[in-house]
């Protein structure tokens, strides 16, 4: 009976050892950089032998789903870069063949391009209007005497040292977007500000431009600052200083998600019933709280209720304003009114009111300016060049 059952833990101890080890547990792991554009698709190294021998004789192959020829990345071992073109979802059709096999699929969501939207001088800078709201640039000087800085979330200002400047600046998105940006600052000298001339109810069409705006802002919507920055969408606020000062933690964060911020007056008089002195007050004050507030110091402004005369043009210009900006199309509910009663086209310009459910509205306009193929653009005071002022407003609200 002893000699039987050695013999049997003899049998099962070399059962044992020459039994196969398992099969290793691969792991698939991906990083998407935004600043090359690129996914980085790696197979994790298993512990023990058998593990380092599946990916030193596998091969990892990932191609881009949906083309009618995909392209194919391969490499020996475990790690492939693939370049996926940004502003669009990309899936990924992920490969490992070899002594074991692993197949997934990888969906990677690459924001839009950051891209220059205008350059101009004004007060002594040359700004430059980027598509979406930037981190502070790497370069402090620009041609040796241009400081570089940020004025707003999506606008950088160089000091105008009065010379011709070309230049190449690099900048970088909050999302990790990079881009070069030509500079080529012309030799002019410092121009004083300009006089407010009129009030714009258009602006340039360049593009398939469409201009957002939202006014008052009594009550803010979380939704809306969902979309803007899920989408880069740029907005333009036309705030009033008390609306402004109930919920400054909201205007500071749709600031910092590429948010425009104008001039609505400190109460929302009828300014066109002020005197002079009372209605340039009613610019000045609120266009230096907001600066204040946001580091956005206002360079437009919109009369409330659309109110207009040569006297509330030239209030706005002692508040040191320069331009007035009114509308041409309206929401109500989930229709878009035009001031002439036809489909939204490029260079109008939107007015809104944040009021309760003003997210549906600013979704279902979306949707409309992008079925249209309009696409929305920060409004600015480069966006009024060429533009003729309007002699009187379209309308009031």
């Amino acid at each position: 009976m002893v000699l039987f059952g050695l013999l049997a833990l003899v049998v099962l101890v070399a059962g044992l050892l020459s039994r196969p080890d398992p099969a290793p547990v691969l792991r698939l792991v991906w990083v998407f950089s935004p600043a090359s554009n690129t996914v980085t698709v790696k197979v994790t190294r298993p512990a023990g032998t058998s593990g380092q021998q599946v990916l030193a004789q596998g091969q990892l192959a990932v191609s881009a789903q949906g083309d009618a020829q995909p392209e194919h990345w391969t490499a020996a071992g475990a790690m492939v870069r693939v370049p996926v073109p940004p502003g669009r979802r990309t899936s990924l059709l992920v490969r490992l063949t070899g002594p074991q096999s692993l197949t997934r699929t990888v969906t990677v969501a690459a924001p839009p391009p950051l891209r220059l939207v205008a350059s101009r001088g004004a007060s002594g800078q040359w700004l430059l209007d980027m598509s979406g709201p930037l981190r502070a640039p790497a370069a402090g000087v620009l041609c040796g005497i241009d400081q570089v800085s940020l004025s707003a979330p999506s606008q950088v200002a160089l000091s105008y040292g009065g010379t011709a400047c070309r230049a190449r600046l690099q900048l970088t998105a909050q999302d990790g977007e990079q881009t070069v940006v030509p500079v080529a600052i012309p030799a002019l000298p410092q121009a004083s500000r300009p006089a407010v001339d009129r009030l714009y109810c258009f602006a340039s069409p360049a593009g398939g431009a469409v201009y957002i705006t939202i006014d008052d802002g009594w009550t803010p919507s979380a939704q809306v600052l969902a979309i803007m920055r899920q989408t880069h969408v740029p907005v333009t606020a036309f705030l009033i200083e008390k609306a402004a000062q109930e919920n400054l933690a909201y205007w500071r964060a749709f600031a910092a998600a590429g948010g425009l911020i104008g001039d609505h007056t400190f109460s929302h008089p009828n300014l066109t019933k002020l005197s002079l002195r009372q209605a340039t007050a009613q610019w000045a004050k609120d266009r230096a709280a907001l600066s204040r507030w946001f580091g956005q110091t206002p360079d437009l402004g919109r009369p409330p209720y659309g109110a207009f005369n040569r006297k509330v043009e030239k209030a706005a210009a002692r508040g040191k304003l320069l331009a007035l900006a009114g509308w041409s199309a309206s929401m109500s509910g989930d229709t878009i009114h035009t001031w002439d009663g036809k489909p939204l086209r490029a260079g109008e310009i939107v007015i809104l009111h944040w009021v309760p459910g003003l997210g549906g509205q600013f979704a279902a306009l979306l949707a409309q300016i992008g079925a249209l193929h309009l696409h929305p653009t920060p409004l600015t005071l480069a966006s009024f060049a060429g533009i003729a002022p309007q002699k009187t407003p379209l309308g009031g609200d």
